[in-house]
């Protein structure tokens, strides 16, 4: 029996994840974390922006987006809790797209020491993560 841990990913919406897993990798606000099998205690934030890949037990590999929030790894339970989080197949680009030109067009009329411009920017930020995740599984990579 291969090695394996069990990864929960949680939203204030739903589970969107909740099984046993090989391998899990996601952005961590002071860096990259690739969580294996029976990895130390961990506690951590998620960055505001990123992504996770599971490695599933049959070696293929499943990205999605997650932003805001914090990883805990204990007893061989991996829980990922996000403010948002969808799998690279559920994101709707025309949305992404037109969330994208939203924030740009808030950001082109906002002080840039003002709290709007901050938000602005986060979600540019989520809109731009977003949309580089359903192009990379998409095959185009490109993001213009």
């Amino acid at each position: 029996m291969a090695a394996e841990l069990h990864l929960r990913i949680v939203t204030p919406d739903r589970v969107i994840v909740d099984r046993k897993v090989a391998a899990v990798s996601f952005q961590g606000v002071d860096g990259s974390y690739g969580i294996l099998p029976h990895h130390a205690p961990l506690m951590t934030a998620i960055s505001a922006a990123g992504s996770a890949r599971i490695t599933e037990l049959d070696g293929s590999k499943v990205e999605l987006f997650v932003s805001d929030g914090f990883a805990q790894m204990h007893h061989n339970v991996l829980t990922l809790v996000c403010e948002a989080g969808e799998m690279a197949h559920e994101i709707d680009l025309a949305r992404v797209k037109a969330a994208e030109a939203k924030a740009r067009e808030k950001l082109a009329h906002l002080d840039k020491l003002s709290e709007e411009f901050l938000k602005a920017e986060a979600s540019l930020r989520k809109a731009l993560a977003r949309e580089m995740l359903v192009r990379r599984g998409s095959g185009t990579g490109d993001i213009a």
